[in-house]
């Protein structure tokens, strides 16, 4: 989320030269560095939610996997009675 933070500057500096006379194309480049800020902005928190999801699966995958792996030790113990 902090790679928004030159977009945003970016933004600003342009925004800041066109309202003081500057060529009008550089609403352009506010408009591209605004939704980019935006991007980068809204996928720090989905990314984050996305990675604890897929933790949590993995761990419930382990989890299962280690109580198969024991089920099936148990059941496969040899006979040592003479």
């Amino acid at each position: 989320m902090l790679v928004a933070l030159p977009y945003i500057l970016i933004a600003s500096v342009c925004s800041g030269s066109a309202a003081d006379g500057g060529p009008g194309w550089l609403h352009l480049i506010v408009l591209w560095a605004c939704w980019n800020a935006l991007k980068f902005i809204i996928m720090g928190p989905v990314s984050v939610v996305l990675l604890i999801r897929a933790r949590l699966r993995e761990a419930a995958i382990r989890r299962r996997q280690r109580h198969d792996s024991l089920a099936e030790a148990s059941t496969h113990e040899p006979d040592l009675r003479v």
